[in-house]
This record gives C-alpha cells, sequence and structure tokens, in this order.
C-alpha cells in the first residue's frame, strides 16, 4: 500500500464531500438550527407549562370540615408535606414549577362538565363528610379525572397532593386535641439526600443523568447519519455520475481505492460528530447558567467523542461494502436503511435500565462502546473500568477489518462495479464472498 496514493484519493474524496452541498446542508448547517431552535422550544413549553391553569370543580363543597381546603376566594390551601410524606422533592423551592390551580362551579352533572372539559378534575365530597372525619371514621374522597387526557391526569396529581396535604393538618390536629405531639406518627427522621437538594439542583442532575444515556445515542445516530450519504455518494454517486470508471484505470490498486474512500468516509463522520457536539455543548452551557448547576460532565464529554472516532470507521467500513452494490444512491440508500434496523437495537440495549458494561456487553460491537460513554459521562462514585477498553476497541477492530476485507473483495469483483451494464438481476447480489 502506498501512502501518497491514499492520501491523494482520500483528500480528492473529501474534497467532492465537501463540494456536495446536501451533505454539507444536512451535517453541518442543521446542528446550528436544531440546537438553539429546541432551546427556544423547550423554553416556551416550560413557560406555557409553568401558565397553564388547572380548572377543579369541588362536588359537595359545604360538607367540608372546619379544616380549611378553601380559602374564603375559593383558593387552595397550598402547604409543603413533610418530607417522609412527600410524593415528589420537597426544597425550599419545591412550588416553583407549580402551574395554577383554580376552582370553578360545577352544574347539576358533574360528570358531564368533566367530560365536556369544563373543568379538568373533580373532587367529590360524600354525604355527612365533617361528621365522619369528626367521629374518627374514614369517609371516602374520590377524585375522577379523564382516562387519557394528559392534562386532566396532571391535574389530578396536583389535587392530590393538596388533598394529602390538606388529611396530614387534620391529622395534626387530632393529634393536638389528644395532647400529642403534631408528629407523633413519624416513627423516625428519614434523611434522603436526593430530596433533601433545592428542586433546581435536582432538576440539573435529571436532565445530567437523561444526558449520560441520551447522549451516546445522538452521537452514535449521528455518526450513521454521517457515514450513510457520503458512502453512497463515493460508491454508487460515482457509478452514476460515471467517474467510477476514471478512477479505476488509475495506477492505484482497488485496496488504495477502498481505503482512500473508507479515510475520506470516516473523517466526514466524525468530523460532522465533532461540530454537533461544540453546538450541543454550547447549549448545555446556556442551559447551566439558567440553572446555575452543572448538567454535562465535559472531561467525561470529550472521552465519549474519541471513543465515538472507531464507530465512525466501523459505520462508514460497513456502508461502503453495502454501497457499492448499488446501481444508483436511491439504491443505495435502499441497501443501508438495514444498518439503521441492526444498529438501533444495539444501541437501545445499552439504554436499558440497570445495564451495567461487563466483558460480554464489551464484545458486542455498538453496544460495548454506548456503554462505555456512558461510564465517561456519569458523574458517581464508582471508577471507570478502563479494563473494559481493550475489549470494546478490540470488538470494534475486528468489525472494521471484516467490513473492510469485504468491501475490497466487492471492489475487485467487476460484476458488483459494473452492475449498471447488463449485471445480475440480483440472484448474487447478496453473495458477499464469492
Amino acid at each position: 500500500m502506498r501512502l501518497p496514493v491514499l492520501r491523494l484519493i482520500a483528500f480528492r474524496e473529501l474534497r467532492d464531500l465537501l463540494r456536495d452541498r446536501r451533505s454539507v446542508l444536512l451535517l453541518l448547517v442543521t446542528p446550528v438550527v436544531l440546537y438553539p431552535f429546541l432551546g427556544l422550544a423547550t423554553f416556551a413549553m416550560a413557560k406555557l407549562a409553568a401558565e397553564q391553569k388547572f380548572l377543579v370543580g369541588i362536588v359537595g363543597k359545604d360538607r367540608l370540615p372546619p379544616t380549611p381546603l378553601l380559602t374564603q376566594d375559593d383558593q387552595f390551601v397550598e402547604e409543603k408535606r413533610p418530607a417522609d410524606r412527600a410524593e415528589g422533592p420537597v426544597g425550599d423551592d419545591a412550588q416553583w414549577e407549580l402551574p395554577p390551580i383554580r376552582v370553578v362551579e360545577v352544574s347539576d352533572d358533574p360528570d358531564a362538565d368533566l367530560r365536556d372539559k369544563k373543568v379538568d378534575v373533580l373532587l367529590k365530597v360524600p354525604e355527612g363528610f365533617a361528621a365522619e372525619v369528626a367521629a374518627g371514621r374514614k369517609p371516602k374522597v374520590i377524585i375522577e379525572h379523564r382516562d387519557g387526557d394528559e392534562k386532566s391526569k396532571l391535574a389530578s396529581r396536583r389535587l392530590r397532593s393538596i388533598v394529602l396535604a390538606w388529611k396530614d393538618r387534620i391529622l395534626q390536629e387530632r393529634f393536638t386535641k389528644a395532647g400529642l405531639p403534631t408528629d407523633y406518627d413519624q416513627v423516625f427522621d428519614l434523611i434522603d439526600p436526593i430530596t433533601s437538594k433545592p428542586k433546581l439542583k435536582q432538576a440539573a442532575d435529571a436532565i445530567r443523568d437523561g444526558l449520560s444515556r441520551a447522549l451516546p445515542f445522538l452521537l452514535m445516530m449521528w455518526l450513521l447519519a454521517g457515514a450513510i450519504q457520503p458512502a453512497v455518494d463515493l460508491t454508487a454517486g460515482e457509478k452514476e455520475r460515471g467517474t467510477m470508471e476514471t478512477l479505476l484505470i488509475s495506477p492505484a490498486d482497488r485496496s488504495e481505492i477502498v481505503y482512500g474512500k473508507f479515510f475520506a468516509v470516516t473523517v466526514f463522520s466524525f468530523g460532522s460528530v465533532v461540530w454537533n457536539v461544540i453546538w450541543l455543548t454550547a447549549a448545555c452551557t446556556v442551559v447551566e447558567f439558567v440553572l446555575g448547576y452543572p448538567i454535562i460532565n465535559k472531561p467525561g464529554l470529550i472521552g465519549c467523542v474519541v471513543l465515538g472516532f472507531p464507530l465512525a470507521m466501523l459505520f462508514s467500513a460497513i456502508c461502503l461494502s453495502l454501497g457499492v452494490f448499488a446501481r444508483s444512491t436511491k439504491e443505495g440508500q435502499y441497501y443501508l436503511v438495514p444498518l439503521i434496523l441492526v444498529a438501533m437495537p444495539l444501541a437501545l440495549w445499552s439504554m436499558m435500565p440497570g445495564k451495567e458494561l461487563d466483558f460480554g456487553n464489551a464484545l458486542i460491537p455498538v453496544t460495548g462502546a454506548m456503554l462505555m460513554q456512558q461510564k465517561l459521562l456519569a458523574v458517581s462514585a464508582d471508577p471507570i473500568p478502563w479494563g473494559m477498553f481493550g475489549p470494546v476497541l478490540g470488538s470494534l477492530c475486528v468489525c472494521v477489518v471484516a467490513a473492510l476485507y469485504t468491501a475490497v473483495r466487492q471492489f475487485r469483483r467487476e460484476d458488483v462495479l459494473f452492475r449498471e451494464v447488463g449485471g445480475d438481476k440480483g440472484g448474487k447480489l447478496f453473495r458477499l464472498f464469492s
């Protein structure tokens, strides 16, 4: 293999790829528009959610006991529940994200009001409720919402937390009347390091944990997208344009042609990922500034990107070995769709809850690399399993070598390179090693 020839072919292919406006638009311009748009859309959705009002209808409002659930102007008395009673985070700013909730009058048919969306949720107080509570019995209060309606479900959860806090106040009044401390039923104090954090810090941690799993998947999809289009263009596209013959009659060996194209596709694919990571990091930095807490592990992100290079090599080699079969770019895209269908389950497997990186998973090409990337991005007390780098890289290298070997074999077959000139009708299309 002659290095000057390989370098010449690789630079030629890279230059042709950069001249393709479709590829540049897809892989370089899209992130510039996508991430700011997603940030603005998320901000707008959060603002709309905060301004959204929940309408609550109360059936039997006059049956409520003396302990106030409503103020004089029909507003709910909202208090934070103790940490060991609450279902969600309870910091000093635990109420910051809760949308307003308003009581509205209901008609003689409250169930119809709920169906017609005049109210989002119903609170039904049974007859004799106050007397039952005063007698120490357990009457039933019913909350009803619309099945399949997300807003109604959110209103139901919101109302439930208010009713449970109201229930705690009634219980504390009973303890006071009996001469007992108000926390008599609390047999111990539960200290939870998660719920003891401020709510913004909990939100930042949740975003960071989600990114540690979602970011490797996002990088894998960009690597795949960055490899498919160039590989099809450099194989089937050259057949379609009639430039493949010019390259084949040059003094370059078939293997040098394959390795030059492979280098060009790998650089283009990996470069698109680096470009996406730059814009994604900028977006995360803005979110960190707003929240005041870090949401991304930047040193781990660098390691995650570096580990993406062998994945770019793998996808580039496979795309070249498959794309050379096609007569046209349209046909080449059809051939490479199954690659996405194979890569997706392997990627989603790594995102399963509780999935850990061990020797067996490290040998699975895409899954092992993504699990290692998750370890690099995670912020935990567990050390990074550096010993798994060998199996992860080893499995990727074996697959890359096999794919490149297949691509070189196909470039040496005239019936594959010139299928558009009376080649086989498909019977020998998938005979890769004949």
